[in-house]
């Protein structure tokens, strides 16, 4: 059954939703649809119920069955309906030729929809049954938008926003957390960072001359999704113990600044692990941290303000930081060596974290894994050792 569903999926090239989802959904049109049978019934004759049930019916197909399309907005839901259903009702009572105000009526909703930016396409069916309805239908006239146009959308509408606020609860409820051992902190939801923003996606689209019927925020999504599926293929089931750098350099709690500031530079770091004396993780130290205790010594170039910080001082006193412990940052993730890294990249590009000390089952540091030495094992180059930094 599930190879079936693949396949159908595939063919299809329509988005699988879970069975909850769709269940869910199926019942929210049942109840809103007979919702909007009983309300036409108090105003429409017999014969026109079925024409605007047919309308509402295709409504309720997108907004259950797709709720994330623009088309589907309470913006697009509402005023198609209302702005189609005033265009069929002067059409219907200006235009007496019924081969005329149909295509017009049709046609006017079209242009009205695109130019209100509230393009829903059932609200083109909305116009056409006015045009095409009995004489009680023409009898109610611009009364007709109101009752029943405008209470059954807002039947759908409400029901829609039920579902949305149900589906999304579900939906968040089964993110994926990141394993509590690896943060000393708190878990933090996996997420990867777009290296653009919704503005970004706003005037892609703009420059694009079609309709693309998904949102700002799915294109990012769908980025994502995509940059993360890519990962997976290429990194495989590999583990940090098998791209790590073994056996690091790392520092102590009283290790002089400027021994470690030299290992930065030795072995192009940009961050190196600090341990305590049975080789347990206690902090991480980057170049972020020298230049931020740096910048509060009173000199005028970053150079000098530096070499200033890193100089030790010989008196008994100091005014500035003396050893790596006194700026390290304390708080730091770690990884057990058999985390694969294609769920570590998604938290170093989250967090902005470009090195992570690797741990073995007693909590002891066995090695480091670079975010750039992965990005370079994806563009084809070999992770290097300490070995190949001199």
């Amino acid at each position: 059954m599930s190879q079936r569903r693949t396949l159908f999926g595939k063919l299809s090239g329509q988005q699988q939703l879970s069975h909850q989802e769709i269940l869910l959904s199926a019942f929210s049109a049942l109840v809103a649809i007979a919702a909007v049978i009983w309300l036409s019934h108090q105003f429409l004759a017999p014969a026109d119920i079925p024409l605007m049930v047919a309308s509402m019916g295709a409504s309720a197909v997108l907004l259950f069955a797709v709720p994330s399309s623009p088309m589907n907005r309470p913006w697009a839901l509402v005023t198609s309906h209302i702005i189609c259903a005033f265009i069929g009702v002067s059409c219907a009572r200006y235009i007496p030729s019924l081969l005329v105000a149909a295509p017009v009526a049709v046609a006017l909703s079209i242009a009205a929809m695109h130019y209100l930016r509230c393009l829903h396409p059932p609200g083109g069916a909305t116009a056409l049954l006015i045009v095409l309805g009995s004489p009680e239908v023409h009898t109610l006239g611009y009364q007709f938008i109101f009752t029943p146009i405008a209470l059954n959308t807002v039947i759908l509408l409400m029901a829609a926003l039920l579902i949305q606020r149900i589906v999304s609860a579900s939906r968040q409820a089964s993110d994926i957390k990141m394993p509590s051992q690896w943060l000393k902190d708190s878990p933090h939801t996996l997420e990867i960072k777009a290296p653009f923003d919704s503005e970004d996606i706003k005037a892609a689209m703009g420059e694009i001359d079609t309709y693309i019927d998904v949102k700002e925020s799915e294109l990012i999504e769908l980025y994502r999704l995509a940059l993360r599926h890519y990962h997976h293929r290429h990194l495989g089931d590999l583990c940090c113990r098998d791209m790590m750098i073994a056996n690091p350099v790392a520092a102590e709690y009283g290790t002089k600044l400027e021994d470690v500031w030299h290992w930065l530079e030795k072995y192009r770091l940009t961050a190196l692990p600090v341990i305590d004396r049975a080789n347990h993780v206690i902090g991480i130290v980057s170049v972020d941290d020298f230049i931020r205790h740096a910048n509060e010594l009173p000199f005028e170039s970053l150079e000098a303000r530096i070499k200033a910080l890193i100089t030790y001082t010989t008196a008994l006193t100091s005014d500035k930081p003396e050893v790596v412990g006194q700026i390290m940052t304390s708080r730091v993730i770690t990884a057990p060596q058999t985390t694969c890294i294609a769920k570590l990249l998604p938290i170093m590009d989250e967090r902005d974290i470009h090195h992570i000390p690797i741990i073995d089952d007693n909590n002891k540091l066995v090695g480091v894994v670079s975010h750039d030495e992965i990005l370079g094992f994806l563009d084809g180059n070999k992770p290097r050792s300490l070995s190949d930094l001199g």
